[in-house]
């Protein structure tokens, strides 16, 4: 995947996380705005809802990525990082750099200890081709720290080649 390419995906993800969060909390975003003339906690946007004109900061973007191969060893799991408490999960790109080709099956998955399918799903990845998957949902609220893990499973003749890397994107709002 380009450079690019990766970057349109996190402009296009990016918009589609401020409509999410505005969709999460059952609020219309009617503004976003840049503060200026404030102290800031690095880059932040500011939103006012349809709800209330109280502005909550908003980090735009953070990202944690891992790469996995077809030979990973048992349990078949990569960490792709710890997200904090309080963050809003927006979804997860994974990019298929060389095709898995396992005989049968090959399956990658997104999630945690407790919900391993919880942001990428057995069918959401078509493994076997090079290509790059968006996977957003509904966003989720981090209620403690939590740590993500991408897992490949293959089944048949065991696979010779595959590589993907995926990305999981979240926001944190800001406490004034």
């Amino acid at each position: 995947m380009s450079r690019r390419v990766t970057m349109l995906c996190l402009l296009v993800l990016g918009a589609l996380a401020l409509t999410l969060i505005a969709t999460a909390a059952t609020l219309q975003i009617r503004e976003a705005y840049q503060p200026t003339g404030v102290a800031m906690a690095g880059d932040q946007l500011r939103f006012k809802s349809s709800v209330n004109d109280t502005a909550v900061a908003v980090v735009p973007l953070s990202a944690v990525t891992a790469k996995i191969q077809y030979n990973v060893a048992s349990p078949y799991t990569v960490s792709v990082g710890k997200l904090p408490k309080g963050a809003y999960v927006i979804g997860a790109i994974v990019g298929v750099t060389t095709a898995f080709n396992a005989g049968t099956t090959n399956v990658l998955t997104v999630g945690t200890a407790a919900d391993p399918t919880a942001l990428v799903g057995a069918t959401d990845v078509t493994e076997g081709s090079v290509a790059t998957t968006v996977v957003c949902h509904a966003p989720a609220v981090l209620a403690a720290d939590t740590e993500y893990v991408l897992k490949y499973t293959q089944t048949g003749t065991a696979a010779t080649t595959g590589v993907a890397r995926v990305t999981i994107l979240y926001c944190i709002p800001l406490v004034n």
